[in-house]
């Protein structure tokens, strides 16, 4: 919880950090709360620093946090942000690089299909239908979540849309997995916490992606929707891998945050099978 973050104030470090819990000082309220007659309390740029830490948590400034706390403590946004305020998003591409100009298209970036999961709504984009809209629809969250976006999907964004598609945070959720021992790409980490795809996607691969989609610009209308299936469950494992890192990491450093009890959302199902049903609507006019 940001609330009991410490590590994003000038001057204070995770051994600091570290030290001002085992004072007994677990919140930002303790710290500026009543103290003994001969503690003379906080500096006043730490007090000054927490009093504006309580007014950009309350305008959901997310970016302002990410910013202060660096991608490897970026991960502490999750709990307070994950109730609806993050964007979970992974892209498909042709193959193509991040500059390149498809021969039908308007735009920079080999982007085909865009997934993005809150927790209870999903959306997959399409070039050539909806994929301009991504910016727009984004506008709404404070959080983009990715699995290694900073390296993929980001640049490819970034190629189309410009550097500021998103004016929010960017959670790349890669670091942290590191830090706690989850190795490997998104589908090999999935296996190691217990996450199993639908049987109709589960060897797919990114490769799979770019032929399914080569399929369907040939006239193959039944490739869409199992690249977009394998595409929104990109996204969706995302909040669940999320919270098992952020769970892991909490208990790992014996951190005094609140842990997430649920490890996947009750909306994924629904969530799943309406942004199906509305882009194969889409595609059908």
């Amino acid at each position: 919880m940001l609330t009991r973050t410490f590590l994003h104030i000038a001057g204070i470090g995770p051994k600091r950090e570290k030290h001002i819990w085992s004072d007994g000082i677990l919140s930002w309220d303790d710290m500026l709360g009543d103290r003994d007659l001969f503690d003379q309390g906080p500096p006043p740029h730490v007090e000054q620093e927490i009093t504006l830490s309580r007014q950009k948590l309350s305008q959901g400034n997310a970016r302002w946090f990410e910013e202060r706390l660096g991608p490897e403590e970026a991960w502490r946004l999750g709990a307070d942000f994950d109730d609806g305020r993050i964007a979970y998003l992974d892209i498909e591409t042709d193959g193509s690089t991040a500059n390149h100009v498809a021969a039908s298209d308007d735009a920079p970036g080999g982007t085909t299909v865009c997934a993005v999961w809150d927790g209870i709504d999903a959306r997959v984009f399409l070039r050539d239908r909806d994929l301009h809209l991504i910016p727009q629809y984004l506008a709404q969250y404070k959080v983009l979540c990715t699995f290694n976006g900073k390296a993929f999907d980001i640049p490819y964004l970034e190629g189309r849309f410009g550097k500021d598609f998103f004016a929010g945070a960017h959670l790349d959720l890669r670091p942290i997995t590191t830090a706690v021992g989850l190795k490997g790409g998104l589908k090999k980490i999935e296996t190691q916490i217990g996450i199993e795809r639908p049987a109709s996607i589960r060897k797919y691969t990114g490769y799979d992606a770019v032929k399914l989609w080569g399929a369907y610009k040939r006239g193959r209308k039944d490739a869409l929707e199992p690249l977009a299936r394998y595409n929104l469950a990109d996204a969706v494992n995302l909040q669940s891998l999320l919270r098992v890192a952020y769970n892991w990491a909490v208990a790992h450093d014996e951190l005094p945050f609140r842990r997430f009890d649920a490890i996947q959302t009750e909306h994924v199902h629904e969530g799943t099978e309406k942004a199906i049903k509305e882009m194969m609507a889409m595609v059908a006019k």
